[in-house]
């Protein structure tokens, strides 16, 4: 048979499985055996030669229907390919065939058994784009063919579904009593109950070996299990990540099928699984988009996997995992069945399963008389004993299976299960004896090899070994060849067992062991937590600091926090408790600039306490950078630039994503400066450190913006969204573009690209402020001025929270703009004098010139005469920035001054630099003392543009013009 659910390889009766080579011939054979009819020769050529001419795609084609027929013919299979002169076919069996027949009979423990569709799993070759399509997309219908008949046959599972397996297990005659047969004796009307239960959310409730995992792996046999691990539950996701690791193939097969909608969220995925995006940038990410986007992708995969999860040993379940678990059962696509030892449930979980309306929890009783009695009389042993059993095990089926093989060796009955293990325990080999230790010790499956690091068996022992610890029932082997120990009550009995001296040297064994594997396998806190247990504990504490920074990759930013305040309180190492401190400080930038700030001062301050000069360079290059950031986005120039210039030296010699960042934060300053050929260039050198960093062309679109070129900074962003749409909740690319559209007058997208962000970047007071600030200028142009005063109250609101002057002003003159536009000129005055003393040390062009046009403006309103310092302050900024903004600002200074040109000036600046509405402005200014025949056709185009582009005060003001021009003479 041909087997493509799963690697693609060929099985005749009783013999072993053959893989299908990765070759052209090999993918002819799949794509021949699944259609099983003629196929034209033609055909068949465009397919995998869609370029080549009629005659050298057939040639192609013959080649590899001869090699096609002698790989059949090493499968015994030559005489399956029949070939004429115009058309080809291949009869094979294959276990597409099996699937169709399970679909069609929706049999649920078959589909049950197989979660997920494996299709051609591992079989990938570079070329033949046309092939592949072919194949992704008909895995895809085979996967949503299964996805339909796996949910009718989970609505319809019933106990008569599921109770041949079951008979199988407990009619099986000769043999001991295996755990599940112990666990699922007189467990029938339990199994009936957990299979009709339509509750989103179970969770069985029981103390360890009464049986819980093995009455939901019996209920919903192959269902995926999500295992939760003592030690681990600090680690966010880690179940999880152990569930997928092994079906990395299968998981991207998922992210091909576009009707999943999971290709968007790859990059999100790869935060947890790096292999989905190797050597791929990843899109910073703040705390809130970060968690929201992992869970949403995690869910629908889990989803995707099958409409049934299992989760075990609930109480071990990190935090972030919870919060998973109750995303799942909220959304209802996939039903999820636990469980959990009630007693030794932390408080948290406890309050977790209280508030969760959708999930149900029962209490698993232990086995009763009759189910023991059972027990005894397939075992071959008097069922008189069964109530003397029955009280020493008090109905656990883990105790009372070593019981039964305590007496099956000739062991004297003990109540006490630690003692039936050290017996088995003591009888191993020291090098068995060492494995189960190691195994203990780490409480997870890993491989052999890895084990025995850590025993520190010799390689000619460790078969052995692992085959007594296997035959003992100390150890299980995994389906992947992994081993662990065969039950959580074995290894608490060992680690119970194991001298501290021997348990201090596993310890470290096993930190050495995890800490060295490979950087997107390596598992932080884990290390930390076995350098705690080997009594290294600061040791730990870099792991910790790893562990931290793991956490804020993921989105778990309170627990990255609070890993940093201890390891900045706890460590002994200068250096690590600065770093410590460090990532502290960063974490408050985005909300609160003044805490950010003097954190950040205080690094610097003690950074000379670091012995090793590259050490403290780092740290102090790292603290200098972020108070550039932080001084930049307080509005405070002058001060950014002051500590740049203590930055700049210290470049060259930093580590390369410290350099990449220090860069990009001195771009942030030149920008706003101006110093615009200095943006330049250190983007030059940014694009040479890192030339697949995400937000190169961000800051391209940000330097042509500050420099004038409004539509290549437009089209700079355009392309970023088009690229990158995973990197809106990242960088801050919808607001940008928002920023481009609403001053080349594109209202309606620059709303929409405000609303965006805002839903991109909920929660992050920074970037919340930016977009709404972005909102309410494109609400004030459009004439809804109710909207955009709520809108820039908050962005005001905001502004002041974070400590940011710079954020303060704006909304202020945003708002005195409002103000002013709407007749609310006493408003208006107000705002502009909270706004100017903190401008007033302002070098940003673009800033301080909105503060003087809005200055004339209002004098103009109330009547007054107009003031010349306010053009002159603009003028002064000319030898810096030449921004279309600020000459045409200065253009209505100057026109409220008499200087009757003006107008025009700001008419041809704003049609060059594609400015549409301060353009219909400059007409309607234009117009104003001209003869009715030569002001019609400026205020006829200024109002085709404000109608066109919603521009409704100057609509409004250009209606009125027309309607008070005197007719033209003749009509």
């Amino acid at each position: 048979m041909l087997k493509l659910l799963g690697a693609p390889a060929w099985q005749a009766d009783a013999a072993e499985s053959l893989p299908l080579p990765a070759t052209l011939p090999g993918c002819l054979l799949i794509h021949l055996a699944c259609l099983g009819h003629w196929v034209e020769r033609g055909q068949l050529a465009a397919l995998f030669w869609p370029d080549a001419d009629r005659e050298q795609a057939r040639h192609h084609l013959r080649i590899n229907l001869h090699r096609l027929r002698q790989l059949l013919a090493g499968f015994g299979q030559a005489d399956a390919l029949v070939a004429e002169r115009q058309r080809v076919c291949l009869q094979l069996p294959h276990d597409l065939a099996l699937l169709e027949m399970a679909c069609a009979e929706a049999d649920g423990a078959e589909l049950l058994a197989r979660p997920a569709m494996a299709w051609l799993q591992g079989f990938r070759f570079a070329g033949f784009d046309e092939f592949w399509r072919w194949a992704d997309d008909h895995g895809a219908l085979l996967q949503r063919r299964w996805d339909e008949a796996a949910r009718r046959a989970l609505q319809r599972a019933g106990t008569a579904a599921w109770q041949a397996p079951l008979r199988v297990l407990l009619e099986r005659g000769g043999a001991p009593p295996t755990e599940t047969d112990q666990a699922l004796c007189g467990r029938a009307e339990w199994l009936g109950q957990i299979r009709r239960e339509a509750a989103p959310a179970l969770v069985l409730l029981g103390e360890a070996g009464v049986g819980k995992t093995s009455v939901l792996k019996a209920a919903f046999p192959g269902a995926p299990v999500l295992q939760g691990r003592e030690g681990l539950a600090q680690m966010p996701y880690r179940p999880v990540v152990e569930l997928l690791l092994p079906r990395l193939d299968t998981l991207r097969a998922l992210l091909r099928q576009p009707e999943r909608g999971l290709a968007a969220y790859r990059l999100d995925l790869a935060r947890l699984l790096p292999e989905l995006a190797i050597d791929e940038p990843l899109p910073p990410l703040d705390a809130l988009s970060a968690r929201a986007r992992l869970l949403e992708g995690l869910a629908r995969v889990l989803e995707a996997l099958g409409p049934l999860l299992l989760v075990d040993d609930l109480q071990w379940v990190d935090a972030a995992s919870l919060e998973l678990l109750a995303l799942l059962s909220h959304r209802g696509r996939l039903r999820w069945r636990g469980a959990a030892r009630g007693e030794e449930l932390p408080a948290e979980h406890r309050d977790w399963l209280a508030r969760q309306q959708d999930v149900r929890c029962l209490a698993l009783p232990g086995l009763a008389l009759e189910a023991v009695q059972q027990l005894l009389n397939r075992a071959g042993q008097r069922a008189a004993d069964a109530p003397a059993l029955l009280a020493a095990s008090h109905g656990n089926a883990f105790v009372l299976g070593e019981l039964l093989r305590a007496r099956a060796d000739g062991a004297p009955v003990s109540p006490r299960v630690h003692e039936l293990l050290l017996r088995r325990w003591q009888a191993l080999s020291p090098a068995a004896h060492g494995l189960v230790g190691a195994a203990a010790v780490l409480a997870r499956p890993l491989p052999l090899a890895v084990l025995g690091s850590v025993a520190a068996v010799p390689d000619a022992e460790l078969l052995p070994a692992a085959r007594l610890a296997l035959q003992a029932a100390l150890l299980r082997e995994e389906p992947d060849g992994a081993l662990q120990c065969r039950h959580d009550l074995v290894r608490e009995a060992v680690l119970a067992m194991l001298p501290a001296f021997e348990a201090q040297a596993l310890r470290q064994r096993a930190a050495l062991a995890l800490g060295a594997r490979a950087e997107g396998a390596a598992e932080p806190l884990a290390v930390a937590a076995l350098w705690q247990g080997a009594g290294e504990a600061q040791t730990a504490l870099a792991w910790l600091h790893r562990g931290a920074a793991q956490q804020k990759l993921r989105g778990r930013y309170d627990e990255a926090q609070a890993l940093w305040q201890r390891v900045a309180a706890e460590s002994r190492e200068p250096a690590l408790a600065l770093q410590a401190r460090l990532s502290l400080a960063e974490c408050a930038l985005l909300h609160d600039l003044p805490a950010g700030r003097q954190a950040l001062q205080q690094v610097l301050e003690l950074a000379g306490a670091v012995a090793d000069p590259a050490q403290r360079e780092q740290i102090q290059g790292q603290a200098l950078a972020g108070l550039v950031d932080n001084a930049v986005f307080s509005g405070d120039l002058a001060h950014a630039a002051t500590l740049a210039e203590r930055l700049r030296p210290l470049l060259p010699r930093l580590p390369l994503a410290e350099r990449c960042n220090a860069c990009e934060v001195l771009i942030e300053l030149a920008m706003r400066e101006p110093d615009i050929p200095a943006a330049w260039a250190l983007l030059g050198q940014l694009r040479q450190l890192a030339p697949a960093r995400p937000s190169l062309l961000s800051y391209e679109g940000q330097i042509h913006w500050f420099g004038g070129q409004v539509r290549a900074a437009r089209d700079a962003f355009e392309l970023l969204l088009e690229r990158h749409p995973d990197y809106c909740r990242g960088l801050t690319i919808e607001s940008d573009l928002g920023v481009m559209l609403q001053a080349l007058g594109e209202l309606d997208r620059a709303e929409q690209m405000a609303r965006r962000s805002l839903l991109s970047w909920q929660g992050v007071a920074h970037t919340e402020t930016l977009s709404l600030l972005m909102l309410g200028l494109t609400l004030t142009s459009a004439g809804r001025y109710g909207e955009a005063r709520g809108v820039l109250d908050r962005a005001l609101e905001l502004g002041r929270s974070q400590g940011s002057a710079l954020f303060e002003a704006e909304a202020l003159t945003r708002r005195a703009r409002l103000y002013w536009q709407s007749g609310c000129l006493d408003l208006a005055e107000a705002d502009l004098g909270l706004a100017e003393p903190l401008l007033a040390s302002s070098r940003d062009p673009l800033r301080v010139s909105h503060l003087a046009w809005l200055r004339g403006l209002l004098r103009e309103a109330r009547g007054l005469p107009p003031d010349p310092t306010l053009a002159e302050r603009l003028r002064a900024l000319l030898p810096r920035s030449q921004h279309p903004l600020l000459l045409i600002r200065l253009a209505r200074l100057d026109l409220l001054a008499g200087d009757a040109a003006a107008a025009a000036r700001q008419v041809a600046v704003a049609r060059d630099a594609g400015l549409l509405e301060p353009l219909a402005e400059g007409l309607l200014l234009q117009a104003e003392g001209l003869p009715a025949r030569d002001a019609r056709p400026l205020l006829l185009e200024a109002v085709e543009l404000a109608q066109r582009q919603g521009f409704a005060e100057l609509l409004n003001r250009a209606d009125a013009a027309l309607r008070g021009l005197a007719p033209v003479q003749g009509r």
